[in-house]
């Protein structure tokens, strides 16, 4: 045993995400963003077409979209 290993801990992670109390607009949003995300990785969505399709609530969540492609002219 190394001296790293005697750090290490076994960690279980629930199955169902952890239920904050109260719903919250940025983890929906974060979410919905993350689930198209994968979409674009498959080649199922557009990078052009995942920004234009959240531009507007990033904007309105944060008051400003600074993500690659996230600026409108």
């Amino acid at each position: 045993m190394t001296p790293d290993d005697s750090r290490r801990r076994s960690v279980s992670l629930p199955d169902e995400p952890i239920d904050a109390g109260e719903d919250n607009p940025r983890d929906d949003l974060g979410r919905r963003m993350g689930r198209d995300a994968r979409r674009v990785s498959r080649g199922e969505l557009s990078e052009r077409e995942f920004y234009e399709k959240y531009h507007d609530e990033v904007v309105e969540q944060f008051g400003f979209d600074h993500r690659p492609g996230g600026e409108r002219e």
